[in-house]
């Protein structure tokens, strides 16, 4: 059936709504089942999708395996920054002694 012959009953059953439900809770029943329909639709994507499912849990894996690479590779990093502080240190102090040598020469 086209619209237009449906137009004059889909009018006459907002008007009884809004006389039952309020002009104040109406825009909440409205969005209450607009979320409805999102969800009903994005269970029927996963239905009709599993293999989407399997590709999501295999980008976490992979994500989660390159997070420990990365964290592996900070700690690393950590260490090397560690070992040339102290490099510096001790040459700063080498380098100290060395001119206290050179003046009690």
């Amino acid at each position: 059936m086209p619209i237009g012959s449906r137009l004059p009953e889909l009018i006459l059953l907002l008007v009884i709504a809004l006389l039952i439900f309020g002009p104040k809770k109406l825009p909440e029943i409205g969005a209450s089942i607009g979320r409805s329909i999102n969800s009903f639709k994005k269970g029927m994507k996963e239905i009709e999708d599993p293999d989407n499912e399997k590709e999501k849990i295999e980008e976490q894996k992979l994500l989660e395996q390159k997070r420990s690479e990365l964290e592996a590779l900070e700690r690393e990093l950590a260490n090397k920054r560690d070992l040339s502080k102290e490099y510096e240190v001790s040459q700063a102090s080498h380098a100290e002694i060395s001119a206290t040598d050179s003046k009690l020469d």
